[in-house]
């Protein structure tokens, strides 16, 4: 059985382990999205990142429409900053490729036209 609150700004879950219901473990930190740039695309989860920087699959909570517009809007930031850095790596790639080519066309060109 989970248990999700939220207590000034931070999610405190409490989980019951099934093997010992008798006994709860107590875990403190927040909510996270994990972004990740994947080959097919953007990949987003929610997480929850405990005080001790571990991470749990755990989907978020959101108790308020005012908190999950706020954190939507967080996410949409977030994923058009992932999509412009990925955009920009891609043209820093294509820019080397086409230096690279050049190099190499100059190298051809050079050689053809040395004298015999």
């Amino acid at each position: 059985m989970k248990k999700e609150t939220i207590e000034a700004g931070v999610t405190t879950t409490s989980v019951e382990t099934p093997a010992e219901a008798s006994a709860q473990e107590t875990l403190h930190g927040r909510s996270v999205f994990a972004i990740e740039m994947t080959a097919s695309g953007l990949s987003v989860r929610t997480v929850f990142l405990s005080d001790q920087n571990q991470l749990i699959e755990m989907p978020a909570l959101f108790p308020d429409v005012h908190y999950a517009l706020s954190q939507i809007d967080e996410l949409r930031r977030m994923v058009m900053e992932r999509f412009a850095e990925a955009a920009q790596i891609g043209a820093q790639v294509i820019a080397a490729q086409a230096a690279e080519q050049n190099l190499k066309t100059a190298g051809k060109r050079r050689f053809s036209e040395a004298p015999a």
